[in-house]
């Protein structure tokens, strides 16, 4: 814990709490206003094609429909923004554009009723005919292409024809989805010819951009408000095309329109972690010094027209591999394969946590074949700078990590020998591998107010940016609270309105590094405001005698962070250490993780309460990416084979292993920020799923590389090969 502060680094209770378990908190899909009508939809029943005619005849004649918008009557609605930096949609072609069908489910209709039940009733009332196309939903069956940028340096190619130890495997990942608990939901209302919308989303600016250009409007007419949401994990990020269409249809109505996603529509529509080939090679001394490593990757895009217009959504699983280890030669290349899915989009950790599961699984492969401890590996070739740029790490503590890590694992018992753990009828296993996420920071602004009222002085402390559940609310009062020596029961925070000051989508474990130090910058200018009142330079004069004297009834100040700037002198990463052990019944093809222990090195934690929920669970969704989670589309008909949380697997209580999760203690990057904060939310999730399959490898001898790691895969490797 942090030694500087009284607050920073120590656990807080969380401020929202209270609210939330009694219910009072309001997701989108709660608000409920006058008038208000409910939206369903008709998604394609092909995957590739036209629509030739939608019959709406018997719907239109059910109970309470209002209206029913297909391609035919939607309207005009401007051109969308799409990587411009304001707003991001998962088509630049608006909803209900035309009659292209581009994949199984994509919306061809939406009926709005006065009850949720009449419009989903009306709904199964539209018929739909079609002109099916060929179509193509698995990765091993498209063509890829090949992305223009392919990082390198060195020459790898001479490096691995000459390596007297190499490896050469394929890694696996499939389709994952973020399956965030709270479906995704908008209710869209128009208020004197301006918009307002409340809506499940990862960022309030960026739904206020794009809703703004599609219906011709300034951003200050849009109005976008999301104070809770239950979950994103990256699948918020988009402004989706159920938003668009509820504002068309509140707008032809008159009227509010509530959009709540089934959970079926948010597993078909809703872009999910795309699958991945990876083909790592690995050139090595007989020490395990490595020489060269190229990573060979093929994920799916959404269609050939992504390509075509030069934006597919390509998994950057390259991204850590370049930066991670000492290696003089490197080469990254990535293929895409257009498939007739909903676009792929972000899921926690993207791109770490799908790089990491094949570069960290080779290293494992490497190290058996060299005859080392795969920590001793990973020691041997750890390096101090971002390798590819030669950046020095501003605040770098991995070795660290890895040795606290093992000591707390007590990986020094580890016999090396696979099968050379049993207890009963299972073998034990044990196995790490290196976590790691970049820092990220980006522009933002936070107002702090200090207001006079009875008995002291209130702080209300505001900005636009969004707490997914992982502990904004509370790490902005612990800043604040700190900053101004308050108890934290006088400061209220509000977010996720565009009405407060300007923050970035909280995404890649940014916002709490953006604005922390934006709050912290806000409180400085008060006091500094503030303590020129005092009648001497020791004076202990309260906050609130101060604004007496000063005449104020409030007063208030905004902080802001910008963004680093593209030249600085330091690299700026997080990193940790995860080590895992499992139980292996290889009769059953069962595999149970029962321990795992993770150190991370993060910079200054700000609150130990929501940090360590956000390691806990990043471990845990790693422990999913392992064992369960995967989307299987139906090669016939185009359609998830498990479009539900009873198909589409998750960890449950029972799956939990013995986690221990731990951060190294006051070590602040304030080279990042004033603080010294970098965020926790995705590191825990990486490194875990290739640890789980290393020490699988450990338990039995029999290597996995395809993601999950089911029961059917461990049998028929063990058919295969029953040891290595």
């Amino acid at each position: 814990m942090s030694t500087t502060s009284p607050r920073i680094g120590r656990p807080a209770e969380r401020i929202e709490a209270r609210i939330k378990v009694t219910g009072q908190a309001r997701y989108a899909a709660d608000v409920v206003l006058p008038g208000l009508a409910h939206a369903a939809y008709v998604g394609s029943a092909i995957a590739c094609g036209r629509v030739l005619a939608v019959d709406t005849a018997r719907a239109e004649q059910a109970g309470g429909v209002l209206l029913i918008l297909t391609h035919d009557n939607r309207g005009p609605l401007g051109d969308l923004p799409n990587g411009d930096g304001t707003g991001l949609t998962p088509d630049p072609r608006p909803p209900l554009a035309d009659d292209r069908i581009d994949y199984r489910g994509q919306i061809v209709a939406m009926v709005v009723a006065e009850s949720p039940e009449q419009a989903a009733h009306a709904a199964s009332l539209v018929e739909v005919r079609y002109e099916p196309a060929p179509f193509v939903v698995d990765i091993d069956d498209g063509a890829g292409t090949r992305l223009s940028d392919v990082p390198r340096r060195g020459d790898c190619a001479a490096a691995l024809r000459a390596a007297p130890v190499t490896i050469d495997v394929l890694y696996s990942t499939p389709i994952q989805h973020p399956c965030p608990l709270e479906p995704h939901a908008t209710v869209a209302h128009w208020v004197d010819h301006d918009l307002v919308v409340y809506d499940s989303t990862q960022w309030v600016l960026g739904d206020q951009a794009v809703l703004a250009r599609a219906f011709g409007l300034s951003n200050e007419r849009v109005r976008v408000l999301a104070p809770f949401v239950g979950g994103s994990f990256g699948s918020k990020v988009f402004t989706a095309a159920h938003t668009l269409l509820a504002a068309v249809a509140a707008r032809r109505l008159e009227r509010p329109v509530k959009s709540v996603l089934r959970r079926s529509e948010v597993l078909t529509t809703v872009g999910p972690r795309a699958a991945t080939r990876q083909r790592i090679q690995l050139a090595a001394e007989r020490d395990g010094r490595l020489i060269a490593l190229r990573h060979h990757t093929r994920s799916h895009c959404a269609t050939e027209r992504d390509v075509a217009d030069r934006d597919p959504f390509y998994e950057p699983t390259s991204g850590i591999t370049r930066v991670l280890y000492a290696c003089p030669n490197y080469e990254a290349v990535h293929d895409v394969v257009p498939l007739h899915l909903a676009k792929p989009g972000w899921m926690r950790a993207p791109g770490e946590a799908t790089g990491l599961w094949a570069l960290e699984g080779a290293l494992d492969e490497l190290a058996c074949e060299s005859g080392l401890d795969p920590l001793a590996l990973r020691m041997r070739n750890h390096s101090s700078r971002d390798a590819h740029t030669g950046k020095p790490y501003a605040s770098e503590h991995l070795r660290e990590c890895y040795e606290r890590g093992a000591e707390r694992f007590g990986w020094s018992r580890r016999e090396p020998r696979p099968r050379s753990m049993r207890d009963g009828d299972a073998w034990i296993g044990w196995g790490m591998a290196t976590a790691a996420h970049p820092g990220n920071r980006d522009p933002a602004s936070v107002r702090v107010r200090l207001d006079r009222e009875r008995g002291g002085v209130h702080v209300t402390v505001a900005t636009a940016g969004i707490d997914l559940g992982t502990g904004l609310y509370t790490a902005l009062a612990v800043v604040v609270a700190d900053a101004l020596d308050l108890p934290g029961e006088r400061v209220t925070v509000e977010l996720g309105d565009t009405r407060l000051p300007p923050a970035p989508m909280t995404g890649g474990s940014n916002l709490t590094a953006s604005v922390a130090p934006a709050a912290l910058a806000a409180c400085t200018r008060l006091r500094r405001r503030l303590l020129a009142f005092r009648r001497a330079p020791d004076e202990s004069a309260d906050w609130a005698e101060l604004l007496d004297r000063a005449g104020l009834g409030d007063i208030e100040a905004i902080g802001t962070t910008d963004a680093r700037p593209p030249g600085e002198r330091h690299a700026h990463h997080s990193f940790g250490a995860q080590f895992v052990e499992v139980r292996v019944v290889p009769e059953l093809g069962r595999i149970r993780v029962t321990r795992v222990v993770g150190v991370f090195d993060v910079g200054q934690v700000v609150d130990a309460t929501t940090t360590r929920s956000q390691l806990l669970g990043g471990v845990l969704f790693g422990v999913g990416q392992a064992l369960l989670e995967q989307q299987v589309h139906d090669p016939v008909h185009a359609l998830p084979v498990h479009a539900d949380l009873a198909g589409y697997l998750l960890p449950c209580h029972a799956d939990v292993p013995d986690i221990d999760v731990e951060w190294l203690d006051a070590v602040p990057d304030v080279t990042f920020n004033a603080i010294g904060c970098r965020g926790a939310g995705e590191i825990g999730i990486t490194g875990v799923a290739p640890a789980i399959a290393s020490a699988v490898h450990h338990a039995i001898g029999v290597r996995l590389r395809d993601l999950p790691l089911t029961p059917d895969r461990l049998l028929a490797a063990l058919a295969e090969s029953p040891r290595e």
